[in-house]
This record gives structure tokens, C-alpha cells and sequence, in this order.
């Protein structure tokens, strides 16, 4: 009898089928895992610049005490580096700092390596990579005002975006107040959502009162405010007899305003009690931080917040304007969108010498081409995908802002 051989089985054909999807998905994996890294060492390597670039500007600011000796310099930088670092989400293991510096020409060099583990380190990628960092920075005698526009709408409670803005927003401003001297540079931001609370001048701004009345200590204080309507609806004039704001109605953040200051406790204070809810009035949040720039508004605010004026020459203004969204909510629909109003308020502050930065946190389309439009220059406009990228995107706009500070 002949024996041609048993028939190949169908399980046969089935198991060849996967074993080569099992190699394809296993390739594909190592891909994806490598890309992954790729970015995140990107994203490790912003987040060490930023805080080595505070580390700097504290280490020069250091220069002119005579009673700290270079040792006791270099103890501060490493230990304003690895408490900066920190805030930065980043995945990184770091040697210490080696710094130098020149008295007299007052300026700080400092260098770094660190190394972030891949996620196949130790297979076919290595089990760490190496990244270097340097900076230079020193004094400088401009002066700067900043106004954050921080979006506290629902959505921002989701995904730990709300964290990440608030490590932005503080590392950010640390970073700008530690690159002058005492004084010299200032932070503020309005916070909105549906509508924008103005705390305690919230009787000025409606025309109530002439005068702002402290507030009891354990009153928290609710004035939400809409938009302006008539002339006033686009300038920057102080309320009064035809520019007063309206009722916001609705929900407000509970810290919606914090005016020009160079003290970080109270800024990180009160970034740190934000909370997130309702629906996006963007064009609310630009309005006020122009509020909170314009020389116009001196009587208003406190002394130490008074703005400088648009004439002076050494000082510059600037807006960090941020969204995870669309601006949705406008109580005067006759004036436009939330969007449409927010980019002509932004067109009349840069009308006004006033810088514009904008970043678009996980926004949809129509929510990155307002925040385009707002800042005017591409050079101003930034995306970020993820919650380190936020941070990231922060630190790249102080860093730019001190260029003139940090040289290298």
C-alpha cells in the first residue's frame, strides 16, 4: 500500500498565521515603545533645561552677597535644580550640578547629566540615555509684567490636566521672578470659566462703590463678572460711567484674580486653591489680564500692582493665554463669540505693545486657531499633547522671556 503522508490540518495553517501576527504585533510594540521614548527624552530634556535655567538666575542672583562663599552658591544651585526638577513629572535620574561663575562680570554657568530609563532599557534599547544640559545666564535690568489666562473650565478636571497647569503656571513664574532683581519682575493671572470672579473689586468694577473694601477673612468672596458692552466693550478704560461689567451670573472660579506681584508663596498659594468647573468664557480671561497690564487700572489695584506705563522703554508686558478647548460662552451674543471677541481684544493689546503667548492644551481645531490668531506670530503659538508637554510649553515661553537673562 502507498502512503502519500497525512493531510496538512487547518490548525496547522492557523498557528503559522499566529506566530507571524504574534511577530508583527511584537515589532510593531518595540516601535510604538521606541517612539514613545523618543519623545519623552525630548519632553526630559525641556524639563531639565527650565529647571537648570532657574538654578542659574538664583545662583546669579547670589553673586553680589559677600557674605556667601562660593561653596555655599554652588550648594543653592543644586538645591534650587533638584526642587525644580521635581515639579516637572519627569522620569529622570540626575548627577549633581557643576557650576561656575564670575563675580565680577556677574554671571552663572551651569551643567548638568542626567538619564532617563527607556522602557526597554536593557533589550534593545539601552538601559539608560544619556542627556547633557548646560546653561548661562546673568542680571539683567529689564523689567517685566505677566499675565497668565488660565482656563479653569469643567474639562480641565480630567486626566490630571489641572495639576499639570498649576506645576506650569508656578514653575513658570519662579522662573521669570527669579531672572531680575527684587521687584523688577512681576506675575499675575485671571482664572475663568463661565465667568471671571474679581473678588473684591467686585463692587468697583460694578459702579457700587468708589472705594474697594477689605473683605472679612473668612468671607470668600463671589463677583462674576461678564463682558462690557458699548465703546468700552473693546479698550482698556477703568470702570466708570459707561464702563462698568455687568453680572456674570453662573459659576466662577473661587481665586479668579491675583494682581502684579514678585511674591511666589502667595502666587503658588493661590494657583494651588484653583478648581475647575462650567463652561469656557475665554474672551473674559484676555479681557482682564489686559486689566491687570494697563496703566489705566492703577487706581484700581493695590500699590505694589500698579502696571507700568505702555511708554516705558525698559519694561515689557506679557500674556500667557492657555485652553484645553473651544471658547463656548459669551453673554452679549451682539458682540460676537467667545472666540471672536477674545481675538479682537488680543488684536487691541498687541495694538498696545503687549506680547501674546498661547498654548493650546489638547484643544480641538477651532480652539488652536483662535489661540493662533490671539498670539499673532507663530513664533508665539504652542501645542501641547500631554500634560508634560504643558509644562514644557511653559517653560520654553519663560525661557524666551528672559532671554536677554539667560545667554546660552
Amino acid at each position: 500500500m502507498k502512503n502519500h503522508g497525512a493531510k496538512p490540518s487547518i490548525w496547522d495553517d492557523y498557528g503559522g498565521i499566529t506566530v507571524i501576527w504574534a511577530i508583527c504585533m511584537t515589532a510593531m510594540f518595540m516601535t510604538m515603545t521606541l517612539l514613545f521614548d523618543g519623545v519623552s527624552v525630548i519632553s526630559a530634556k525641556r524639563s531639565i533645561q527650565s529647571a537648570l535655567d532657574i538654578s542659574a538666575l538664583t545662583g546669579a542672583k547670589l553673586l553680589v552677597d559677600d557674605s556667601l562663599s562660593d561653596e555655599a552658591i554652588k550648594a543653592r544651585v543644586e538645591a534650587s535644580f533638584v526642587e525644580n526638577l521635581a515639579t516637572s513629572q519627569a522620569n529622570l535620574t540626575c548627577q549633581s550640578t557643576v557650576p561656575d561663575f564670575d563675580r565680577d562680570a556677574g554671571d552663572v554657568s551651569v551643567a548638568v547629566t542626567c538619564f532617563y530609563p527607556p522602557m526597554l532599557g536593557g533589550t534593545i534599547a539601552p538601559e539608560k540615555v544619556e542627556v547633557t544640559v548646560n546653561t548661562k545666564t546673568f542680571i539683567s535690568q529689564q523689567k517685566l509684567d505677566v499675565a497668565m489666562v488660565l482656563d479653569l473650565s469643567g474639562s480641565m478636571n480630567s486626566s490630571g490636566k489641572l495639576d499639570a497647569l498649576k506645576s506650569a503656571s508656578k514653575l513658570a513664574a519662579k522662573s521669570l521672578v527669579n531672572a531680575g532683581k527684587e521687584g523688577d519682575i512681576r506675575v499675575s493671572y485671571v482664572a475663568y470659566s463661565e465667568a471671571v470672579n474679581i473678588l473684591k473689586y467686585g463692587p468697583y468694577a460694578w459702579g457700587d462703590s468708589a472705594t474697594i473694601e477689605p473683605m472679612p477673612g473668612d468671607v470668600a468672596p463671589y463677583y462674576c463678572v461678564s463682558e462690557r458692552v458699548g465703546d468700552s466693550a473693546w479698550d482698556d478704560r477703568p470702570p466708570g460711567a459707561g464702563a462698568y461689567f455687568p453680572w456674570g451670573g453662573g459659576t466662577c472660579p473661587d481665586n479668579g484674580l491675583f494682581t502684579l506681584s514678585s511674591d511666589l508663596t502667595s502666587f503658588d498659594e493661590a494657583v494651588d486653591g484653583l478648581s475647575a468647573s462650567s463652561a469656557t468664557a475665554g474672551h473674559l480671561g484676555v479681557a482682564w489680564a489686559w486689566y491687570l497690564l494697563s496703566p489705566k487700572w492703577a487706581a484700581v489695584w493695590p500699590e505694589e500692582s500698579k502696571p507700568r506705563a505702555y511708554e516705558d522703554s525698559n519694561a515689557r508686558k506679557v500674556v500667557i493665554l492657555m485652553t484645553d478647548g473651544v471658547f463656548n460662552n459669551s453673554t452679549h451674543s451682539a458682540y460676537g463669540s467667545s472666540s471672536q471677541q477674545a481675538v479682537k481684544l488680543c488684536g487691541e493689546m498687541r495694538k498696545k505693545g503687549i506680547v501674546i503667548f498661547s498654548v493650546a492644551f489638547l484643544a480641538p481645531p477651532a480652539g488652536q486657531q483662535t489661540l493662533k490668531d490671539c498670539a499673532g506670530d507663530a513664533d508665539h503659538y504652542f501645542e501641547a499633547s500631554s500634560n508634560i508637554e504643558l509644562i514644557s510649553a511653559y517653560a520654553d515661553i519663560a525661557r524666551s522671556l528672559v532671554v536677554l537673562r539667560i545667554v546660552e
